[in-house]
């Protein structure tokens, strides 16, 4: 079945389109990052030039693990983690300040003609600091979307969104997921599992929840439906025979419905209070406070008017 490789099929390239904004979320439970990794890396295997913005991880210590020496494709990194708000250097880094487009036009234009790009941002919740949601994702959208200015400049084929969705804000998180036509929710299982959500051209949207496993050189293998956490079984309701009849409710019940003649004999002979009053004539006795004013004349002569 297709679900059942979705996930591989995504990380490794294999979908064809390829999603044009693919959305990867992690949780402080979980790394996503191994998973990122893992697809930086089959975009360099095919070829692509990646440009990667980091806003948490310096590139020094990514390129201990994202290594592109004997690959097709090339990598730039955009350091937005080193001194973003330029603290040491007197400006902050354009790459966190300047709108996406803009940053990453300058990267293009070294793609061989006719290439392809691949856009990282490594990670959305630290952009967020220094941008405000709707230029960010106006920038997201622009980046996926449009086509090269010119020739010089490489396509986008793809931009890979990293975040934490319990860190970064509710109203961003939704807005890129609405723009994703890939989502990828890792969960803190064991094994491991991602939930995948990819939209297709067409407008067919496939689900899928799958376990994985990764090699050291961020391979993705052992790709298999997750197994449902069984409930408890639900014990059948039991179904009656026929509808229940006055009789039947009578004979099921655990006190009499019924009068004796005695009772039935006292309940007759009971005067209720209100029908005594109605047979004695209904009077009103009040009797007057100290305070209350007699005086017929004028009743407002107490008032200090």
């Amino acid at each position: 079945m297709a679900s059942r490789t979705l996930l591989d099929k995504v990380v490794g390239l294999r979908e064809s389109p390829a999603p044009h904004l693919l959305l990867l979320t992690d949780t402080t439970a979980v790394s996503g990052r191994p998973l990122l990794y893992s697809l930086v890396h089959a975009h360099l295997r095919a070829g692509t030039r990646v440009l990667y913005l980091t806003t948490s991880e310096y590139p020094q210590d990514l390129r201990q693990h994202i290594k592109d020496e004997g690959t097709v494709g090339k990598i730039e990194f955009f350091d937005g983690a080193t001194d973003p708000c330029g603290w040491d250097s007197g400006e902050p880094a354009e790459c966190v300040t300047q709108p996406l487009p803009e940053v990453m036009r300058k990267g293009r234009r070294g793609c061989r003609t006719g290439g392809k790009v691949a856009v990282v941002v490594d990670r959305l919740e630290g952009l967020a600091m220094h941008q405000d949601t709707t230029t960010l994702v106006r920038g997201l959208h622009t980046l996926a979307n449009e086509k090269p200015p010119s020739p010089a400049e490489g396509e986008v084929g793809q931009v890979v969104v990293y975040c934490g969705r319990d860190v970064v804000s509710e109203g961003l998180l939704q807005a890129v997921t609405h723009l994703a036509t890939c989502v990828l929710h890792l969960q803190p299982t064991q094994p491991c599992s991602c939930s995948v959500v990819l939209k297709k051209p067409s407008g067919k949207v496939t689900k899928a929840h799958e376990e994985f496993s990764l090699t050291l050189d961020f391979k993705i293998h052992g790709v298999k439906a997750a197994q449902k956490t069984a409930g408890p079984a639900k014990v059948p309701a039991e179904t009656p025979s026929s509808d229940p009849t006055p009789e039947s409710l009578l004979a099921a019940s655990t006190f009499s419905l019924s009068l004796t003649e005695d009772q039935r004999r006292a309940k007759n002979e009971l005067l209720l209070p209100h029908t005594r009053v109605q047979g004695e004539g209904g009077q009103i006795h009040y009797t007057p406070d100290r305070e209350d004013d007699w005086d017929e004349d004028d009743p407002d002569d107490d008032l200090d008017i």
